[in-house]
């Protein structure tokens, strides 16, 4: 993470992620999928084609690809279609839009409840012995039972979680980084999958992006090294100015 400053003054934490060696690999017709909306498959972070399977290895020199360590998927309308092998890069994503971030947290093992769940635990003294961070009583004589999703001692952490409505701030074309808003779930170097936001009140938050995807060789202008939302300060503009 790195800090950001508005031109209002106002500081922001954000998280930079790159858009590293990401292709579209398949495309699923609404027909094969779920019969509502198509899907796209996407790969990300290129491995070592050893211990993979023929099959996978084939699937891949079809397309002309190396492996793909990740793949997820997305789902698009009939007219976002991308071709399978076109590279997806950060400009995809455009300043002043809203995503929505996916990654797995990071695993803690198992942990008592006052970690697990913010219990208070049980008093110091009084008469308490090897109780302070227990959960104390989970249910009634009257009942007799365990209520599904008690809140109890457990594995902690290493669960997919989705960050919704983070503003990008900035994008990098040349090193394919992408600014957004706050924390993202995940440790670092993890792999997190990133699309437009789902939120209704995002929809319409940017104009003008780049559709179905951004071609670097289209007929699109090239695009600066980096492009800032309107209301980030620059570290090229005066921080001061005089009237």
């Amino acid at each position: 993470m790195m800090p950001l400053w508005t031109k209002d003054g106002q500081k922001h934490a954000v998280t930079l992620l790159q858009v590293q060696d990401c292709h579209v690999l398949k495309y699923t017709p609404k027909e094969d999928h779920n019969g509502k909306i198509a899907a796209l498959t996407v790969g990300g972070k290129t491995v070592s084609r050893f211990y993979k399977p023929d099959s996978r290895l084939e699937f891949y020199r079809d397309l002309g690809l190396p492996p793909k360590q990740i793949h997820k998927i997305f789902h698009v309308t009939d007219n976002a279609v991308i071709k399978p092998g076109t590279p997806l890069y950060a400009a995809h994503f455009r300043p002043g839009q809203y995503v929505d971030v996916t990654a797995k947290t990071i695993g803690k093992g198992f942990q008592g409840v006052m970690k697990r769940w913010g219990f208070k635990g049980q008093p110091a003294s009084h008469g308490q012995t090897k109780t302070h961070r227990r959960p104390g009583a989970i249910s009634t004589g009257d009942i007799a039972r365990v209520w599904p999703g008690t809140k109890m001692p457990g594995r902690m952490g290493n669960q997919n979680r989705t960050v919704y409505g983070l503003k990008v701030w900035r994008v990098n074309t040349k090193h394919n980084i992408i600014y957004v808003n706050g924390s993202v779930p995940g440790h670092k170097n993890c792999l997190v999958k990133i699309k437009d936001s789902t939120l209704p009140a995002y929809k319409d938050s940017c104009k003008n992006l780049p559709f179905p995807t951004y071609f670097p060789d289209g007929d699109e202008e090239e695009l600066p090294e980096d492009l800032f939302d309107e209301s980030v300060w620059q570290p090229s503009e005066p921080s001061i100015t005089f009237a």
